[in-house]
């Protein structure tokens, strides 16, 4: 989790003074939510879009962790292809098969372009399991806080629902039939949602 904190540290250190948003998507998502935990009255607002504060049970954690695990080394052992192949099969991102094939191909090609062993690096420094938990600096976040999330995404609508629920002025934005990444499944409701 050091590494998570440290990350943090030199984003804020690097923010010109004139940036008083933040706004991130999954893995974004966590690092903004940790740039508001990090300085909570630095940004007035957040806009979060399908991320998880973070992990409380030490099971779950653990679990994570191996999982975690198990990506970094099919990143080293098979390699960037693989590791997409293999990524983009998850349930996660079921909803986008429904996507032009053009955009898909965009999408897979964008990921091809990463190196395996920076991915693998940041899933040992930044993955979910080595992220501290930000439920609590979330729901003290004296900001305004826009929350959105894909209705077809099920896992992270509930965490969404669940954050409204511990911050009650949260403003939730629940996109139907949308899954995991509104900015690639609809980036013009998005961008109005955003604006």
């Amino acid at each position: 989790m050091g590494s998570f904190r440290t990350s943090l540290r030199d984003i804020l250190q690097g923010l010109p003074d004139a940036v008083d948003q933040v706004a991130g998507y999954s893995l974004g998502g966590r690092f903004a939510m940790g740039l508001i935990a990090a300085n909570p009255t630095r940004f007035s607002r957040a806009l979060i879009v399908s991320a998880h504060p973070g992990l409380t049970d030490h099971a779950e954690r653990a679990r994570r962790a191996a999982l975690e695990r198990e990506w970094v080394v099919r990143l080293r052992s098979e390699g960037i292809e693989a590791f997409v192949r293999a990524w983009e099969a998850q349930p996660l991102f079921s909803t986008q098969t429904r996507l032009p094939e053009a955009v898909m191909k965009g999408q897979r090609a964008q990921r091809l372009r990463q190196r395996a062993e920076g991915l693998a690096q940041s899933l040992e420094q930044h993955g979910l399991a080595r992220m501290p938990s930000l439920w609590g600096p979330l729901a003290r976040f004296p900001g305004q806080l826009d929350w959105i999330v894909g209705s077809a995404d099920r896992k992270f609508l509930a965490i969404a629902r669940e954050v409204a629920r511990r911050r009650a002025s949260t403003r939730l934005r629940i996109l139907p039939g949308i899954g995991h990444n509104p900015l690639l499944e609809c980036p013009e409701i998005l961008a109005e949602c955003i604006d």
